[in-house]
């Protein structure tokens, strides 16, 4: 079952992955944006992660492609974390954020 796992995510990789370098060499489409998008999603919640526990063999390969297939959520997970972490600064509550006056 994991390796099937494996092959499913490696082809949604793959499939973001085209449908995002098409749109940014062919033409620009927000579609194309939104779909490769959806399959990096797929991808990282079909994936069995070592990290989040749920594969237990040992592969330097696929530990390896681990890293390429979980990157771009964990970019942008950790992105939306640094403006989450930003807009907490600039509206945080209570007198500890920045005073914004119009």
């Amino acid at each position: 079952m994991e390796s099937i796992r494996i092959a499913v995510a490696t082809l949604g990789f793959i499939a973001g992955t085209f449908l995002i370098m098409g749109m940014l060499i062919v033409h620009f489409d927000w579609t194309y944006l939104f779909a490769g998008f959806v399959f990096y999603l797929f991808t990282y919640l079909v994936w069995p992660s070592k990290k989040r526990g749920k594969r237990v063999s040992e592969s330097s390969i696929i530990d390896k492609l681990e890293l390429i297939v979980e990157f771009p959520i964990e970019l942008i997970i950790w992105l939306l974390r640094i403006l989450g972490g930003l807009l907490r600064g600039l509206l945080g509550g209570k007198g500890d954020g920045a005073d914004i006056d119009f």
